[in-house]
């Protein structure tokens, strides 16, 4: 299974840094971004660590989709180049998802249609409000959560667990 993300830096000289990214193991990919194993990209490890999920989308059908949304997130315009300020901060990534999620196509290189599978979108619920679910497709399933816990993800079943 693969998974699209959106991390946001909890250090305050870094509040406002996000980045993004593709994996099929998010516990892991968050271990390296906070240079706890090595791998992490390097603009997040050259920030030191502090970074946690603040949105995580699953359900891709292939490791294709997931890296063409990985893609556009990056490019909410849908050219290359650099992205326009509004879309830098964490509100503004999970806002860009307004315009992303309701697209039957991220890009070319999808072959299948956005809306024939069943996709979850976890967002803490400090942003949850920059989401309109109204203009959000059906297939999507979007989860308010404090927190994003990786030790709380079932990724086999695609489950976000509760703690009792």
């Amino acid at each position: 299974m693969w998974f699209c993300y959106i991390l946001r830096n909890t250090q305050p000289e870094y509040a406002r840094s996000t980045y993004n990214g593709s994996t099929n193991n998010p516990k892991r990919r968050l271990r390296q971004h906070n240079c706890e194993i090595t791998g992490g990209a390097k603009v997040t490890t050259q920030k030191g660590g502090g970074w946690e999920y603040c949105a995580i989308l699953s359900g891709f059908p292939d490791k294709i989709n997931c890296l063409s949304c990985e893609w556009r997130i990056k490019c909410p315009s849908g050219r290359p180049g650099r992205r326009a300020p509004k879309y830098n901060s964490p509100a503004g990534r999970v806002g860009s998802l307004n315009e992303i999620l309701p697209l039957e196509y991220w890009t070319k290189q999808c072959v299948v249609n956005n809306r024939e599978f069943q996709m979850k979108l976890h967002v803490v619920t400090d942003l949850y409000d920059k989401l309109d679910t109204s203009i959000i497709p059906s297939n999507i399933e979007v989860i308010q959560c404090e927190k994003i816990d990786t030790e709380m993800l079932d990724i086999e079943n695609d489950i976000y667990v509760t703690k009792s």
